[in-house]
């Protein structure tokens, strides 16, 4: 029942994921040259944009290899230094084959108060290792607990082949404007040199499998 419950609340966010990933062209997108400037996401799109962090970089690999790392939450301890620890729902047992659209996590992160470990939970928004639109890209979304009222996340991965056996790898995190963005928009600097770890990290791993 509680699955069930689950899937009925994620279904808006998936169906508009979805509609607005193909609507975009995600291959086409790096990360923004203006510190000001924004990427759009696949849920909630450009409106109320306040700031984007972003890393771009070049994998030695091919994309699903790429693709398939950033979802398996469950090797996260292995090469991720920011996101140290990924509590996954009961019915998830292998990632990333078990993982589906408005599956709920929990992340730990380190690094970015102090010494001190914060939590947030996430929920799936899309994945698709198709290629058919010449990129593979999945996404998670934040979720506040009360709607988005205090703050909208989103964070996409999209690894684009650059057909000589490595990928373009593009990992960003756009924030929307809530009641709590200000506070979250004080730890940019920190978020983007801890994303700029992560995707080295990332790469690194792939690299190494």
């Amino acid at each position: 029942m509680l699955y069930l419950f689950q899937l009925l609340i994620a279904a808006p966010f998936a169906a508009s994921a979805a509609l607005l990933s193909r609507q975009v062209d995600y291959g086409s997108l790096h990360c923004p040259e203006d510190p000001l400037g924004t990427l759009v996401t696949p849920t909630y799109g450009t409106e109320g944009a306040i700031f984007t962090i972003c890393s771009e970089l070049v994998i030695n690999a091919e994309p699903l290899a790429g693709y398939n790392a950033i979802l398996d939450f469950k090797s996260y301890p292995q090469w991720n230094s920011f996101i140290i620890d990924v509590a996954l729902p009961d019915n998830v047992t292998s990632t990333p084959e078990d993982i589906y659209v408005g599956m709920t996590m929990t992340f730990t992160s380190n690094g970015l108060i102090g010494a001190l470990n914060t939590t947030s939970t996430e929920v799936i928004s899309l994945f698709d290792s198709s290629g058919s639109a010449g990129y593979l890209i999945n996404a998670w979304h934040y979720d506040d607990g009360v709607g988005g009222a205090g703050a909208r996340a989103e964070h996409p991965n999209v690894f684009v082949g650059l057909g000589n056996g490595s990928t373009r790898y593009l990992s960003y995190e756009t924030y929307y404007a809530g009641w709590s963005t200000g506070i979250i928009a004080l730890l940019k600097d920190q978020l983007q040199q801890e994303w700029d770890i992560q995707a080295q990290g990332l790469k690194t791993y792939v690299e190494n499998m």
